[in-house]
């Protein structure tokens, strides 16, 4: 292939001034929509009592697992209601959903009739009426309630909120008071555009409704998620001895671990661990083809004058981004050498013409950095990055979800590359990987 004209010292003036760039834009928010609450998904989450400030929210989305964060937006017996928010605002859910973060909105509101009061309590959570018609107008008027919070926080229409119901000791004439508030709380929130979500125990709220689904209570409208209190500390969606697997498919949330202080990127938080997968999960499109050939491969061969096929073609292509050839066929000539020459320069290299797996890692992982990748992100930048890490060493099945495979392959590569041992990958990373360094 022909290499284009400019000298190599503009490649690497070029070259700077790209690395440059790119550590801009990794610095810098990514624009966001209507704040995903919490969207399709399948990673992990936390929830805290009061939303923690920014600062924390920054350090724990490039050094934390967590993707999804619980927030208590609405409900008169929340332990941490707005007068004990001092971060929580539209601007905060704003900036934070730039970030990349989701949100789960918690309404904590009336408990089971049957539910019984610490007395050494701040908050004496209010009961529902034992009265199912009664019980049935209060859900409706906290449904309405939490409509309107989530339009304050900016959340638009096919958002979660999630009713919380606090283990309580069941009995036939609780579970069905129960139930009924649930169904007229589904409802309203249906009725709106909104989705309805539940939190409770295992052993109460959530047993009482799956049993509701599967003898097929009658004129029930099942919430649309359902949020397992579990703590048998298994980061699944396993609902155990109270929800069976037939129900609620890629619809659930488990807090698995509760009330553990945790730290990360040396920041400490009292949370709850939780793991989710709902909506339709978290699904890649398709690979793009630039070139009209795929850029996955399962090893990236050390490509010379003579190599001739499908990842010839792909290494051109790859070059051919970047400026230093014209076009892209399936045959390693003298062009494309040169273009490997001027491409080893630009990176401070010894130009030698044949593309190596330093190479490849360096020109699959060049571009535009997002901000953070971890467990559960999708799409193009996975896909660079997996590519990426394959080139660099890595044993890891290209697939465009960040899964735990993936969360694998990126702490052993920070590991080799003596990176603090995270699990995502963040503009440390992608610097290791666009250097050409190796597993």
């Amino acid at each position: 292939m022909r290499l284009t004209t400019p000298a190599l010292l503009r490649h690497a003036i070029l070259g700077l001034a790209a690395a440059v760039t790119a550590s801009l834009v990794v610095a810098a928010p990514a624009g966001a929509a209507t704040p995903p609450a919490p969207g399709g998904f399948t990673g992990h989450g936390f929830d805290t009592c009061v939303a923690p400030d920014q600062a924390t929210m920054d350090t724990w989305n490039l050094t934390s697992p967590f993707t999804a964060v619980g927030i208590y937006v609405s409900g008169s017996s929340r332990y941490c209601g707005d007068d004990k928010q001092p971060n929580l605002s539209p601007q905060w859910v704003a900036q934070n959903a730039r970030n990349g973060w989701r949100f789960l909105p918690i309404h904590v509101g009336r408990q089971a009739p049957c539910f019984a009061n610490n007395p050494k309590s701040a908050v004496q959570k209010q009961l529902m009426s034992r009265s199912a018609a009664t019980a049935r107008k209060q859900a409706r008027s906290e449904a309405k309630e939490t409509v309107a919070a989530l339009k304050r926080y900016g959340f638009g229409k096919h958002s979660t909120s999630y009713l919380d119901i606090e283990y309580y000791t069941r009995t036939a004439s609780c579970d069905r008071v129960v139930l009924e508030f649930v169904d007229a709380w589904t409802e309203y929130l249906h009725a709106k555009g909104y989705k309805s979500g539940v939190y409770g125990s295992g052993s109460a709220a959530i047993s009482a409704i799956d049993e509701a689904r599967r003898s097929k209570r009658r004129g029930f409208t099942e919430p649309d998620q359902l949020w397992v209190a579990w703590g048998n500390g298994r980061a699944n969606t396993d609902g155990g001895p109270y929800l069976a697997d037939s129900g609620w498919k890629r619809q659930r949330l488990h807090q698995y671990q509760l009330d553990v202080r945790a730290t990360y990127g040396g920041t400490s938080i009292v949370i709850d661990r939780n793991f989710l997968d709902v909506g339709k999960g978290s699904r890649a499109g398709k690979q793009s083809k630039p070139c009209g050939v795929t850029q996955s491969f399962t090893r990236y061969s050390t490509l010379k004058v003579g190599s001739k096929g499908t990842q010839v073609k792909a290494l051109e292509c790859l070059l051919k981004k970047q400026g230093f050839l014209r076009s892209a066929d399936t045959r390693y000539g003298i062009g494309t050498a040169r273009a490997v020459e001027a491409f080893q320069t630009s990176k401070g290299w010894t130009a030698t013409g044949t593309a190596s797996r330093t190479t490849w890692t360096a020109l699959l992982s060049a571009g535009r950095s997002p901000r953070v990748l971890k467990q559960g992100s999708v799409g193009p930048s996975v896909y660079r990055l997996q590519r990426s890490l394959v080139a660099a060493g890595a044993r890891l099945t290209i697939s465009g979800v960040y899964d735990s495979r993936t969360v694998a392959a990126v702490k052993a590569y920070r590991k080799a590359r003596g990176l603090p041992g995270y699990v995502t990958a963040e503009a440390s990373v992608w610097a290791e990987l666009q250097r050409g360094q190796l597993v």
